[in-house]
């Protein structure tokens, strides 16, 4: 019998890249995604030691993952890797290197900014060793970030609490916040940029700086054209400059292929790249998005790919609450904002950043070393670091988060309910306790209307930053979702519009009342029925844990038995 044919294996970041990829290789080619970083540096601890060096580990969940593509690629004939054409793609493409014992001198590295078949077919046969240079530069600035944010949070919990943390973008960003906006006017030239891009669709078309890249990777890693196969409309967009990969492909020609923000936001891209017109737009006084990068790109700040991760950490973190579609700065982000200050303008301003962000470059061009970029800045912040850690004393210790008083009113003793933080998440314990140990969940009232009784909708925060909503007249109207309620209302019945969404593609929008004619055959109705079915037997399941731990306490025990005594 003849022996199994070996395969050649490509790795990418992406299931939807691998997918798109699948379509241009042959048969002897198996396209398989790592999910981005196997090993990264660990969250618990610096993982970065007094000489910069890092220690990686393997990223927890990715195990199982890791080992099965080891399996995969044990007996390949080859490995490339084909991740993203930049310096973090370089990263992981050396990583995987030594994961799958590739030599990294070998052509195995593909570098395609483009993902139709041609280009692809001519990057793949155009591949070349791993730069080293370009995975440096990444690496260098990884360790920067790690190792600033890290002893910040040192610092910070002692001057604050623990847990309060910052790094270099989020401090720069957040000091931006707190300084007031001027009327301005933003010119959008003919060079479309990932940052240009952002702010067009936050202008035009009110999609949020993270809703735009999602979207963007959507339309380069593929899309599925039918009979014309699959191939992204559009180039890396995370790279210098956006570009078409085709002007013949008009918006309304694939329009069919796309989702409705898919194409929105394709009609935008295509309408700048081939109009070639400059476009001027004035933007008011408010702390808005469109301001903040306006900001940016007057201090000359790389910010697209930094600024939705940043906002929305901010926000997690409660430095910074969103309201009248601007932003405003939180007491304790003031707080953080003090604290901060006696590192001085060398460490936390846009001057620093950019100097970094200029030395990063030259590692990337093979001028500078990775472990100079890295001492040049680590140096001087170490040295701020010990002036402050000196100011806070010998004595100083990281404290714990202060007890809040809520304006709640505890409904079993009429003592006022406390904002505590346990292992589920805030909620909110009588002050009374032990003598009342009444407790509720810390509800966040929202403008928006529940879809089932018409009340006010409400959000919770548990765990892990899960955010959970339901409705205020909860246990008596058991609406509850896992889905974000939009600024949106139905334009057939009225009610609040809710947004499920995906790790590999845009989110699915839809209205959240199931009497809805336009939730008819709507596939979010199975996806919603498939969560509240494996909910059901979660549930199933704790009972009946539960009852049988009851009825084992409450089974009589049975004496113990002697032990006998060995004869003599």
């Amino acid at each position: 019998m003849a022996g199994k044919t070996l395969k050649s294996v490509i790795l990418v970041e992406s299931t939807a890249k691998a997918r798109t990829l699948r379509k241009f290789v042959g048969r002897s080619y198996s396209v398989l995604a790592t999910d981005g970083f196997l090993r990264d540096l660990p969250k618990s601890r610096i993982g970065v030691d007094d000489n910069y060096q890092p220690d990686y580990i393997t990223v927890r969940g990715k195990g199982t993952l890791l080992a099965d593509l080891k399996r995969e690629t044990l007996n390949a004939r080859r490995i490339f890797f084909a991740t993203n054409p930049d310096e973090q793609g370089e990263f992981l493409a050396r990583q995987y290197c030594e994961l799958f014992g590739v030599n990294p001198k070998s052509h195995c590295r593909i570098w395609s900014d483009e993902l139709t078949k041609e280009s692809f077919k001519a990057a793949f046969e155009a591949a070349r060793p791993i730069e080293n240079n370009l995975a440096d530069a990444f690496q260098a600035k990884q360790i920067i970030d790690k190792y600033v944010s890290h002893k910040v949070g040192e610092y910070l919990a002692i001057k604050i609490w623990r847990g309060v943390k910052v790094g270099r973008f989020r401090a720069m960003l957040l000091k931006l916040f707190a300084e007031p906006s001027d009327k301005k006017i933003l010119t959008v030239g003919e060079i479309l940029t990932p940052a240009t891009l952002q702010e067009l669709a936050l202008m035009k078309l009110k999609f949020s700086a993270a809703r735009t890249r999602i979207l963007a990777e959507q339309l380069y890693e593929g899309i599925n054209f039918e009979a014309d196969g699959y191939g992204g409309l559009i180039t890396y967009p995370h790279g210098a400059e956006i570009s078409l990969t085709s002007e013949r492909r008009e918006p309304e020609a694939v329009k069919k292929y796309l989702n409705d923000q898919q194409f929105k936001l394709y009609e935008l891209i295509y309408s700048q790249l081939t109009s070639k017109a400059n476009s001027d737009y004035e933007l008011d006084g408010a702390i808005t998005d469109l301001a903040l990068m306006d900001k940016f790109d007057a201090l000359k700040v790389d910010w697209a790919d930094f600024y939705s991760v940043g906002v929305a950490s901010l926000i997690k973190r409660k430095y910074i609450v969103a309201e009248d579609s601007g932003y405003k700065v939180t007491t304790l982000g003031e707080r953080v904002l003090d604290a901060i200050k006696v590192f001085g303008e060398e460490i936390f301003s846009a001057d620093s950043y950019n100097e970094v962000a200029a030395q990063i470059r030259e590692v990337a061009a093979g001028r500078m070393q990775k472990i100079s970029a890295i001492e040049n800045y680590c140096v001087k912040f170490n040295a701020k670091f010990d002036e402050a850690m000196e100011l806070l004393g010998d004595d100083a210790a990281p404290q714990s988060q202060p007890v809040v008083e809520s304006e709640e009113i505890c409904e079993k003793c009429g003592r006022k309910m406390l904002i505590r933080h346990g292992r589920y998440g805030v909620f909110l314990a009588c002050s009374g306790y032990p003598d009342c140990k009444n407790t509720k969940p810390l509800l966040e009232y929202l403008d928006k209307k529940c879809p089932k009784c018409g009340g006010r909708l409400a959000k919770r925060s548990l765990n892990r930053g899960r955010i959970f909503y339901c409705c205020e007249n909860s246990p008596q109207c058991d609406f509850a979702t896992w889905d974000e309620p939009q600024n949106l209302t139905c334009k057939v019945c009225g009610s609040t519009m809710f947004a499920h969404k995906f790790k590999d593609r845009g989110a699915m929008y839809y209205c959240g009342n199931e009497n809805c004619s336009t939730r008819e055959n709507h596939p979010v109705n199975k996806i919603l029925a498939d969560i509240r079915q494996r909910a059901e037997l979660r549930k199933e399941r704790k009972e009946k844990l539960a009852a049988k731990a009851a009825e084992k306490a409450k089974a009589p025990k049975k004496p113990a038995r002697k032990k006998s005594r060995a004869k003599s």
